[in-house]
């Protein structure tokens, strides 16, 4: 009797050790993009200068809200200009659910048009957003 409850003590303790496993592996440790529902309404993301700014949509404009308020102010804005998950500089502008998407702010070149914007947030993780995930 005592070898079947020794039996299923440990059965039980490799199952929490199997799902814990499987949590930490799914959850991520910051590598990949994070789109999980509460940090959604917002995104935190770092501008071409380094600055850190926090953008949400609201009525068709990125509304922005300054880390540094000595120097800026909250506003609106038709685009952002954001860092890639390569390091690459681009601005976006939002049309419909999408987004339009200048490389370096080149609007006169080639753009593109993409469902989500791939950035890099304050602490340099890769984050991805899509216009309903931000709108308000």
């Amino acid at each position: 009797m005592t070898r079947v409850w020794l039996g299923l003590l440990a059965a039980f303790l490799i199952v929490i050790a199997a799902a814990k496993l499987a949590y930490s592996v799914t959850a991520g440790s910051g590598g990949e993009p994070a789109n999980a529902p509460w940090s959604q309404g917002k995104m935190e993301f770092v501008t071409w200068n380094e600055g850190k700014w926090t953008a949400w949509i609201g009525d068709g404009a990125f509304e922005l809200d300054p880390q540094n308020t000595d120097d800026w102010s909250r506003h609106s804005n038709p685009s952002i200009a954001y860092i890639d998950w390569d390091g690459e500089t681009w601005q976006a502008k939002i049309e419909g659910n999408e987004f339009v998407l200048a490389r370096r702010g080149n609007w006169t070149g080639s753009v593109e048009r993409s469902e989500a914007i791939r950035y890099r947030d304050w602490s340099g993780h890769n984050q991805l957003r899509t216009v309903p995930d931000l709108q308000r």
